[in-house]
């Protein structure tokens, strides 16, 4: 009995901390954005928005972000 409770307990454990994990890959950082900007160059350094698209560079997440009313974050750096 004492054996079941323990490895019950140890899934559970295991699934609460899997679940805080999932949660925290939704999560990203705001992009550094220059509101006085109206294009972006043409530089390759792509990064990994929250809606699962990849973007050229920060700057073109930016100007994403400036159409939209919920904006974008970044999920990491590098293609998605």
């Amino acid at each position: 009995m004492k054996i079941t409770v323990t490895l019950l307990l140890g899934a559970l454990a295991l699934l609460s901390l899997s679940g805080n994990h999932a949660r925290a890959e939704v999560l990203g950082t705001k992009a550094v954005c220059n509101t006085n900007v109206n294009g972006c160059t043409k530089i390759y350094n792509p990064v990994c928005g929250t809606d699962g698209r990849t973007y050229s560079n920060e700057c073109q997440l930016c100007m994403e972000n400036k159409m939209r009313e919920i904006p974008v974050l970044i999920k990491k750096q590098g293609p998605c």
